[in-house]
């Protein structure tokens, strides 16, 4: 299962709902219900669909493209291609960064998913059936750190067990499995929603035009939550790449991902949004408003705990599909590059993700410090970079021969994208990020 030239699917359905799992994880859930309305609700909306269509989708098919011609590691493929364009293979090193920051990230998801997964147990249990907000806070304050690594452990195990297999395994499972339960589940909690919940505080937070609130930090934040969607820049379009049938529509898959991830995300945001406009709950974000303001909202409607539940699970789903995908550049790396067997690289990452895990719960400065330089900063730069060489450094003919199946007009008008407004973009936002990290 783990060969470069078996192939155990076919067809561009499995990819778009694997990039569909992966990208619906917990960074825009624990964020953008909360921005979208203090910041202009549609006009922060409009932002955020400008830089997934100038940024990220680009950047996204050119990492699909580079791993469907290498058909390797991260590294691997960027070094292939770049022997084929008669480049410095040391743009390889892109492949190494894209890993680390995913190892990274997929460091951070692990802190708010133990919270969350703790969080779903209460609900399934029934302990917080009309409990008050201090109550849940308290109850979770309460749990020890030994039972926060108990959790992470099994976390971890299951990510580990889930991608072992391989990366086509991956795919399917994340595609296949996890996708549509988190779709029915999702469509679960909104039927909820519209029943008992406040739909047109919603509609109101959510889609009402304000650019009067849009501040120029509201702006940047809409940026980079674009350029959190999707896993650009962090490997994982390489490593699907690698494993995708030749020959794909990769543009038009990457827009078909656009559309749904967006969908999706909004409709998340509306549940989220009008169950807790029902309950009279103020909006927050992070860790509060997944493990207190989501819980506390659902355990205090009718039959809530069933819902909310639900809604808990579909996002906990959600992340482990991401984490699945998070750790596969550096497994890839590992085997591809180094030789090291799957089941001990595996192992290796395991272990390092753990300890990495097990610091960032203990240490919430250091886990602040670590958020607000990497995805601001550094994926970004990544993003720039693999446009950089994409676009600049290998031969039109050469990708052009990956898309055939697109019509030339798409394809010139992506390359037209990706080399001369993606790196500006993503260079720029990286500078802005930097400016509003120091300051």
């Amino acid at each position: 299962m783990d060969s470069n030239v078996q192939q155990p699917w076919r067809g561009r359905t499995t990819l778009i709902f694997a990039l569909l799992a992966v990208s619906l994880g917990l960074g825009n859930v624990l964020r953008l219900p909360y921005v979208i309305g203090e910041q202009g609700g549609a006009a922060f909306l409009l932002v955020y669909v400008t830089v997934l269509a100038l940024v990220v989708g680009p950047v996204l098919i050119a990492e699909l493209t580079m791993g469907s011609i290498g058909r390797s590691s991260p590294m691997g493929s960027i070094q292939w291609v770049a022997s084929l364009a008669g480049r410095d293979t040391r743009w390889r090193w892109i492949g190494a960064l894209q890993a680390a920051l995913a190892f990274m990230i997929a460091t951070l998801l692990l802190v708010p998913l133990v919270l969350g997964a703790e969080a779903s147990l209460y609900l399934y249990n029934g302990d917080w059936d009309s409990a008050s907000a201090s109550e849940i806070i308290n109850t979770l304050s309460a749990i020890e750190s030994a039972d926060h690594l108990r959790v992470l452990g099994v976390l971890i195990a299951l990510v580990i067990v889930a991608a072992l297999p391989g990366p086509q395994v991956v795919l399917l499972l994340a595609g296949w499995i996890l996708m549509p339960l988190i779709l029915l589940m999702t469509y679960s909690a909104l039927g909820y929603a519209f029943e008992v919940g406040d739909i047109s505080a919603a509609n109101e937070w959510i889609f009402k035009y304000r650019p009067e609130q849009l501040t120029q930090s509201g702006a940047v934040t809409a940026a980079l939550a674009a350029l959190s969607s999707l896993g650009v820049g962090v490997g994982v379009g390489l490593v699907f790449g690698s494993r995708s049938p030749s020959g794909l529509p990769l543009v038009r898959s990457v827009i078909a991902v656009g559309i749904l991830d967006t969908a999706a995300m909004l409709l998340l945001a509306i549940i989220v949004v009008a169950v807790t406009a029902a309950v009279d709950v103020e909006m927050t974000q992070g860790l509060a408003l997944l493990v207190v303001s989501i819980p506390y909202a659902f355990a205090n409607l009718p039959t809530g705990e069933l819902f909310g539940l639900l809604v808990m699970m579909s996002i906990m789903l959600a992340s482990l599909a991401a984490l699945i995908a998070l750790i596969e550049p550096m497994v890839s790396i590992l085997r591809r590059e180094m030789d090291v067997p799957r089941p001990i690289a595996m192992a290796v990452v395991a272990f390092a993700l753990w300890l990495s895990a097990s610091f960032a719960l203990a240490n919430p400065v250091a886990r602040l410090t670590i958020d607000s330089w990497l995805v601001p900063v550094m994926v970004p730069m990544v993003l720039g970079l693999t446009a950089v060489f994409t676009a600049w450094r290998v031969p039109r003919p050469i990708l052009r021969g990956e898309k055939y199946r697109e019509r030339f007009t798409v394809f010139y008008l992506w390359f037209i994208i990706t080399r001369w407004v993606t790196p500006l973009l993503c260079f720029a936002l990286s500078i802005f990020a930097i400016m509003r990290v120091a300051l």
